[in-house]
């Protein structure tokens, strides 16, 4: 199983698979046990929070659950492999004229 590490706090990733499939963002935390990565407002679950003193109502609280490191990719490489033919000379010409006006 191995437990290499390809992600870390920060990065910007790409969702593969699941409900969330195609949206992209900051990883907040990696669980190296369970090989899972939280990433922010991505995965969103619903928690039961019991009455308290500071909840005397009880309260449902939204935050991000995990989602498998295998269906997340950093989002600089998917879109380097997944670039259209014409999106390719369009971002190629830019950096062309770019390096022409400097």
């Amino acid at each position: 199983m191995g437990n290499k590490r390809h992600f870390k706090k920060g990065d910007t990733v790409y969702i593969l698979s699941g409900e969330d499939r195609g949206a992209s963002g900051k990883v907040i935390d990696v669980l190296t046990s369970s090989e899972r990565v939280i990433v922010e407002g991505l995965n969103m679950v619903k928690k039961h929070i019991r009455k308290n003193q500071d909840q005397p109502q009880g309260e449902i609280a939204e935050r991000e659950g995990t989602i498998h490191w295998s269906n997340v990719m950093h989002e600089d490489r998917w879109k380097r492999n997944h670039l259209t033919a014409k999106e390719a000379v369009t971002t190629q010409e830019a950096g062309d004229k770019a390096e022409a006006e400097e």
